[in-house]
């Protein structure tokens, strides 16, 4: 049975503080690489591709891996979502769902503006958006409800993990944001979610189709129409990985995630792909970034890639910037229809 996602964070949060109190003197150790300085981000597909085989083969934990498994036991501050404050963060205030307002990354001084919006997975790609605006002149503004499905659902469906007073924000805050959208006018819009977040699994592949069409529908205007844009799915592990790192320090690639064409997560990168033509979008497929040959590691060079099961550390996000700037860049020189 599936937890709800905010019980599941906060029971995630506790676990990972037991295992780190009850491991001693080895924690202390990896606790040095705490003060690490992120990687430079990776120059190309082919070197990243050379750096993700040999990540996939090595068994033993780096020493001076980033984020720390001691720091990551605190998750909410090593991933994206840590970079919202409480004025853009519907989440933490339900009334600003009335009113949606962003959080600003990205130049400060760009007439050219990108839109991202969607649920805690917006998280994962901030940092390195933040890096890629800053080269190539664009605002990026962060509509960020972590939760709240990125489709825009109706008030009867209900949300797992939410109580009736978020449910009712998630609602609302889909019911302003095209409005909140508009004012900006901006160049493209993309959509960032969890893998259930546009109902996987359940309602297939042509709900999923539809439902982005008609909430990137929502998001254009009778006088702007934004590049579309899918950053496509992402992993979701058995366990969280920093737990998993802590167990297995000696043989890390048992954390390591695998998947066939016919798993969940094959039939998830399916449906992207059916979204290209179904729902007129730009499809980035940011899996091929973290994994090679139907498999993802838990750790990419020196890198925790994960700060619980899905979500990335804002360190592999950082280090995946230049392939994300180069994968965009195109997009924002695509003539809108």
């Amino acid at each position: 049975m599936e937890l709800p996602l905010n019980l599941f964070r906060k029971l995630l949060i506790f676990a990972n503080v037991l295992l780190l109190v009850s491991v001693g003197s080895a924690t202390e150790a990896l606790a040095s690489s705490s003060t690490s300085k992120d990687a430079s981000p990776v120059a190309s597909l082919s070197q990243l591709d050379q750096i993700l085989a040999k990540s996939i083969k090595r068994s033993n934990l780096p020493t001076d891996l980033v984020p720390s498994l001691l720091k990551i036991s605190h998750n909410q501050d090593v991933q994206g979502s840590a970079y919202l404050h409480d004025s853009c963060d519907p989440y933490v205030n339900n009334s600003e769902a009335l009113n949606p307002v962003p959080c600003w990354y990205g130049s400060e001084t760009a007439k050219r503006t990108v839109v991202i919006f969607g649920d805690s997975f917006v998280g994962n790609w901030i940092p390195a958006l933040n890096i890629a605006g800053k080269k190539l002149d664009f605002r990026v503004a962060e509509f960020e409800f972590q939760g709240c499905p990125t489709n825009f659902i109706r008030p009867s469906r209900p949300i797992a993990g939410f109580d009736q007073n978020e449910i009712n924000a998630c609602v609302i805050f889909h019911k302003n944001l095209p409005k909140a959208v508009d004012k900006i006018r901006p160049l493209a819009v993309i959509a960032a979610s969890s893998e259930g977040s546009w109902g996987a699994g359940t309602a297939g592949t042509r709900y999923f189709v539809t439902t982005l069409r008609d909430t990137f529908d929502e998001l254009s205007s009778t006088t702007n129409h934004p590049v579309r844009i899918l950053l496509g799915t992402g992993p979701l592990l058995s366990q969280p990985a920093p737990s998993c790192l802590e167990s297995h320090p000696n043989n890390i690639n048992l954390c390591n995630f695998s998947y066939t064409a016919e798993s969940v997560f094959g039939i998830g990168l399916a449906r992207d792909n059916a979204a290209i033509l179904g729902a007129s979008v730009h499809l980035i497929a940011t899996y091929k970034w973290i994994c090679l040959n139907g498999v993802c590691p838990a750790v990419i060079g020196n890198i925790d890639v994960y700060a619980d099961a899905d979500h990335l550390t804002i360190s592999i996000s950082k280090f995946l910037s230049v392939v994300l700037e180069k994968a965009i860049t195109p997009l924002l020189n695509t003539p809108i229809s």
